[in-house]
């Protein structure tokens, strides 16, 4: 079919572009029947105008918002100037970008990726390389676990639904129970040469790494001299209250994984590790066309000097993320029945639930508030670290309708 360019932005409504959309695109993911036009801030504007205040964030990509004006000049700017180089040579964002990490965190060199499944894949080759000498490959994973979808990653992952059909699977993967120690040590055989773990599960529904849990894997892993890995894909770039958890756990990993937030909206995702380390992925041993381009790096440094220079970072987001979670806290008085629980950090938040948590994020739909369920009994809520006082109220609010709506668990 020819072409038409006055077909382009035709269609009127939502229900028009979802039965384009249908049509057109693989049915390998589960969509709401809502069509985005335009984000600002907290706020998203589907194509027939209505606003919707978005808890989900592009799953924890929107830590400023959206269309932050200094993340998006930033990219007009980038744009105007250079796309792309390849990694065949330097350019400017990457290398700023790059020595931000690096100042801020334990990190003596970094690799830049398209997303955060490519970086716990460089994180794997690098693990493996490490131990190639020793004989080690074995790689230990937590159950409950979310690393990506590419073969290694969703390997790596500890959940079984995951890894369903896509077999035969790389050798070398096992997992543990997360938060038990002594469970983990137990599945450590002669062969492991890295674990890898989320300061907080958020796939798995948002639950936190026990404190005392990774203080005592890293000192085994030290002793045993085996990598620690912290996956902090969701958890890192302000997200949790500090530019990434591991700093409030007190826990210095081997590897650091980031992405998400880090891009501003843009495909970027970083590996973070020591100088000693980064010497086992030499030239050749991998890489990425696209990965760390100028555009994704001007995002990501407007992203981390925002994020400072507007006083999030180092303790503004966390007094924000207080009210809403005393807030929260006056709710669960409210609905005891349904919110059992309120666990996460900072601005990554698990409303635990008996059950029902799919009808629960239907129902903030119908209230035009945007919340994401992880399994059965957990609503997610990833809201921006910049959220307004009116904001807060406004999401309190629509929670009290949804779950004034409700009744009883179990229907009585």
């Amino acid at each position: 079919m020819k072409y038409d360019e006055r077909t382009h932005f035709s269609a009127a409504s939502n229900a028009e572009w979802v039965a384009r959309g249908s049509r057109a695109l693989v049915g390998n993911i589960r969509r709401e029947e809502i069509v985005f036009r335009k984000g600002r801030g907290a706020w998203l504007y589907d194509i027939e105008g209505r606003a919707f205040l978005d808890f989900v964030g592009g799953v924890a990509i929107h830590v400023l918002g959206h269309c932050h004006p200094r993340v998006t000049v930033s990219v007009q700017k980038q744009a105007q100037r250079l796309l792309h180089t390849s990694n065949l040579y330097y350019h400017e964002p990457q290398i700023l970008l790059a020595e931000f990490l690096v100042r801020e965190t334990f990190a003596d060199r970094v690799f830049f990726s398209n997303s955060g499944t490519e970086a716990v894949e460089a994180a794997i080759k690098l693990a493996r390389r490490y131990g190639a000498a020793s004989g080690r490959f074995g790689l230990l994973g937590m159950e409950g676990s979310f690393h990506g979808r590419t073969l290694g990653a969703l390997t790596l992952t500890g959940q079984e639904k995951i890894r369903e059909g896509i077999g035969p699977l790389p050798g070398g993967f096992d997992w543990a129970p997360f938060n038990d120690f002594d469970a983990v040590v137990r599945k450590v055989t002669p062969e492991t040469v890295g674990i890898f773990v989320e300061p907080i599960q958020g796939e798995g529904g948002v639950i936190p790494a026990d404190p005392l849990f990774l203080k005592s894997l890293r000192k085994f892993t030290q002793e045993k001299d085996i990598l620690l890995v912290f996956d902090e894909i969701q958890t890192g770039i302000g997200r949790t209250g500090t530019l990434f958890a591991y700093e409030a756990y007190d826990v210095i990993p081997d590897i650091l994984l980031s992405a998400k937030a880090l891009g501003g909206g843009l495909p970027l995702g970083a590996l973070l590790t020591t100088s000693a380390l980064s010497e086992f992925l030499p030239p050749g041993s991998h890489g990425s066309t696209f990965g760390g381009n100028p555009l994704a790096c001007s995002a990501g440094l407007a992203v981390l000097e925002s994020l400072y220079e507007e006083g999030y970072l180092p303790d503004g987001g966390q007094r924000i993320a207080e009210t809403l979670w005393q807030e929260l806290a006056s709710l669960k008085e409210l609905y005891p029945e349904w919110i059992l629980e309120i666990r996460g950090r900072g601005m990554m938040i698990g409303l635990v639930l008996p059950s029902m948590a799919n009808e629960i994020k239907y129902r903030f739909l119908q209230e035009r508030v945007l919340v994401n369920a992880t399994g059965q009994k957990v609503i997610r809520l990833l809201p921006p670290v910049n959220l307004s006082l009116e904001e807060i109220a406004t999401f309190i609010e629509s929670a009290e309708h949804v779950f004034a709506s409700m009744g009883k668990p179990g229907g009585s």
